[in-house]
């Protein structure tokens, strides 16, 4: 949490600037240039706290969104307060609308690209801030932008304090979210009497093979242990579902008829077996569980090797 507390600072630096030319020069405003602000501001503050939550709250999509959706809701309201009820309404509405997309944006990426996206959202939201003063100055006379501050009236005041912002957040590291943290660690765990290793294609090192047809397979926020499965056409088997998490998860092996569910702390078992060779994937059916990482290899072989 604390590698995104530069990213929140320049949020709250950039929304303070242009709220407080809204207040100076309200009533030189077009109210649709105040409704263009509001908007713009509500939006990517939404979008903006919307990922930032989701990295504070990674195991609490529910919770992240409702926050978000708040949070850019409120900020586009005060945005628009200081020119009109339209306004007001078209930020709120804007934020709202930011605060839920930028959750379901951190939702879906890897955690390999957690760091970049937040990143790339700051790069906009700074870009079209700045846009969004030249917008403002614009709609002001030349002799009332000058009888205000430097940091008001001269648009190379935000340039600069952008660009200082931009190099701070540049070298910020070490932005993670808990349950996202480990995916490229997975580690394989499968109840056998007797395995044999094999290569795999997903660079794994060794998967075994099962003779006992009794599969264990450990849910967490958000993994599969293990991450490759090898089976045999036609051969039954039993697959054991553990939910060591805090959320509801399923293991579905799409194409088949595979799929069961276990409650948090819970376990539960399905019997089957698959009647084609091929590769399969198993998946997490619950919103959001699959695009976090919860997805697993299944390879049916034609016959035992």
């Amino acid at each position: 949490m604390l590698g995104t507390i530069p990213f929140l600072g320049l949020y709250i630096i950039l929304f303070i600037w242009i709220f407080r030319f809204l207040i100076v020069f309200r009533r030189r405003i077009s109210c649709m240039a105040g409704m263009m602000a509001a908007m713009a501001i509500g939006m990517m503050i939404g979008l903006g706290m919307g990922t930032l939550i989701s990295v504070w709250l990674p195991d609490q999509i529910f919770q992240a969104t409702i926050l978000s959706m708040l949070m850019g809701g409120v900020i586009g309201a005060i945005t628009g307060s200081p020119i009109s009820i339209m306004a007001v309404l078209d930020g709120l509405l804007a934020g709202i609308m930011g605060g839920m997309m930028g959750t379901m944006l951190l939702t879906m990426i890897p955690s390999t690209n957690l760091e970049s996206i937040i990143k790339i959202m700051t790069v906009i939201y700074g870009a079209i801030v700045f846009l969004l003063l030249l917008m403002l100055q614009g709609e002001i006379k030349e002799e009332h932008l000058n009888k205000r501050s430097f940091l008001l009236s001269k648009p190379i005041s935000m340039f600069v304090a952008i660009g200082l912002l931009f190099l701070i957040t540049h070298h910020t590291t070490g932005i993670s979210a808990g349950p996202w943290e480990d995916h490229s660690k997975h580690s394989q765990s499968i109840s056998k009497d007797d395995q044999t290793p094999v290569k795999t294609p997903i660079g794994q090192t060794d998967i075994p093979i099962k003779t006992n047809l009794e599969l264990l397979v450990n849910a967490t926020e958000f993994s599969f242990s293990p991450v490759a499965i090898q089976l045999v056409v036609n051969e039954p088997f039993t697959i054991t579902l553990v939910n060591g998490g805090k959320n509801e998860h399923d293991f579905d092996i799409i194409g088949t008829d595979i799929h069961v569910h276990a409650k948090p702390g819970k376990s539960n078992k399905v019997s089957g077996n698959i009647p084609k060779a091929g590769t399969y994937i198993a998946v997490c059916t619950l919103p959001g569980h699959k695009e976090a990482g919860m997805i697993s290899l299944v390879e049916v072989s034609p016959t035992s090797t």
